[in-house]
């Protein structure tokens, strides 16, 4: 922590980023640093390569998010902070740009990181054990002596509360308690931030997770659940989806699941698959095999481009009832 709170001192502009489509817990880390070093009196941005879920838009109302518009655009900087991931892969066409800035850079993250992405960084706020990025970007706002004002508290609960299920998932440990009680005493509202999280979407939606929904299957003698959409099936039935997070949550709702798994084609035709587990499957080790990655409760993969949507689903399958039959054994 140190060497991090080192490198913040003497920076005097600062760079903030994320992974693509930035999430809860990205967004809201990236909000979190971003008050912290403005209460430092630095001059900081978050530049992201591209549109926030759209479900955590509301954490910009207080805090300027410009995008990444495109090569050699990217602002001068000191001090390159990255939320939420540790590989500049996960930046987009950004990479190339953020690899050729004369800057240090800093990573402050909870997944992984793989070897080779180790030379890459300064310093590090690097931790596999805390249940959220946004748990990090509250310790070192203290380890900087920054009080946790509003904008930044509702930041941060953002973070926290999307990457553990609103408290739900194991990762919800002592640690991420802890932080919370913090949030709620510096002004947090749950159920106000939770309205605006997810009691927000439009009217096509409930119908979007009926076709998300219709061909789920069974399969390791019903241990496992997956579902596939394509943009055709979308488009009939008259509902829109943004993700598949609603419909991971119904199959693994049910009784004896414990790996889920939903395959869809993005609007662009790229087919991306998102990887849940109850209690016990690996789905991080799942992902990996397919080029993808995640948590060990939840993980997920982009195929490239040209692979169907029946491919996708075949080696889902395949990989999720591997790691099922690894619990058998």
């Amino acid at each position: 922590m140190k060497a991090a709170t080192d490198l913040i001192h003497q920076a005097q502009s600062i760079l903030i980023s994320g992974h693509l489509r930035a999430d809860g817990d990205c967004l809201g880390t990236e909000v979190v640093l971003f008050h912290a070093f403005r209460a430092l009196g630095k001059e900081v941005r978050i530049v992201n390569p591209d549109e926030p879920d759209h479900r955590v838009h509301f954490l910009m109302d207080q805090t300027p998010v410009e995008l990444w518009g495109g090569p050699g655009t990217l602002p001068e900087h000191d001090l390159f902070v990255i939320c939420d991931c540790s590989t500049l892969s996960r930046l987009g066409g950004m990479e190339a740009d953020v690899r050729a800035a004369n800057s240090d850079r800093l990573v402050v993250d909870h997944h992984l990181m793989a070897a080779e992405d180790e030379s890459l960084w300064t310093a590090r706020v690097h931790d596999v054990t805390a249940a959220a990025s946004g748990i990090l970007g509250v310790e070192l706002c203290e380890a900087l002596g920054i009080d946790l004002t509003l904008p930044l508290a509702e930041a941060a609960f953002v973070a926290l509360a999307t990457d553990t299920g609103w408290f739900r998932y194991s990762n919800a440990d002592e640690r991420a308690w802890a932080c919370a009680l913090k949030l709620l005493r510096a002004g947090v509202i749950p159920d106000h931030l939770y309205r605006k999280i997810y009691q927000q979407a439009d009217p096509g939606h409930p119908k979007g997770m009926s076709a998300g929904l219709a061909n789920a299957v069974e399969f390791s003698e019903g241990r496992g659940m997956l579902a596939s959409l394509s943009q055709k099936d979308l488009s009939a039935s008259g509902g829109t989806l943004e993700d598949g997070d609603d419909v991971l949550d119904l199959m693994r709702s049910v009784h004896g699941v414990d790996a889920v798994a939903f395959v869809y084609e993005r609007k662009d035709g790229i087919i991306k698959a998102s990887l849940r587990s109850k209690e016990f499957a690996d789905v991080a080790s799942a992902a990996n095999k397919l080029g993808g990655g995640g948590h060990v409760r939840a993980a997920g993969v982009t195929f490239i481009e040209g692979v169907t949507l029946d491919d996708a689903v075949s080696q889902v399958l395949d990989v999720l009832q591997q790691e099922l039959a690894k619990l058998s054994s």
